[in-house]
């Protein structure tokens, strides 16, 4: 699987339409960012022009999950430091789940929407 969850995938489909695709640090945070609905709610006013302004992002009352996944969407496009090998190494503090999140969204960095064999899907069922 390569979305959290199917609302992941939808949301992530619909949030990157008029962005720029080839952009891998937006798509691999975009990727990281829509996997947790209040995650997704409070960085999406943040989302503009094909750039994020993560400074402005704030989150209040999240899980340990969604902050894990805005300090991964930070290191991946910005190049900040807030996660190290040792956290992602640690089972308790990132689930498996999380660990596979953010490996995909890693690949994305790297070798863009390919890596995660994005499809562009038709939403409307």
């Amino acid at each position: 699987m390569n979305y959290r969850n199917e609302k992941h995938c939808t949301v992530f489909v619909g949030a990157i339409q008029r962005l720029d695709q080839k952009n891998r640090m937006l798509m691999a945070a975009l990727y990281l960012l829509t996997a947790d609905h209040r995650l997704w709610q409070a960085a999406s006013p943040f989302v503009e022009r094909n750039a994020i302004n993560m400074a402005s992002i704030r989150v209040k009352n999240c899980s340990e999950n969604a902050y894990a996944l805005l300090c991964a969407a930070k290191d991946l496009y910005l190049g900040a430091k807030h996660l190290t090998v040792s956290d992602l190494a640690d089972a308790e503090m990132i689930s498996p789940k999380l660990f596979a999140l953010i490996c995909n969204a890693m690949a994305i960095r790297r070798c863009g929407l390919g890596a995660i064999q994005y499809e562009e899907r038709n939403i409307q069922k």
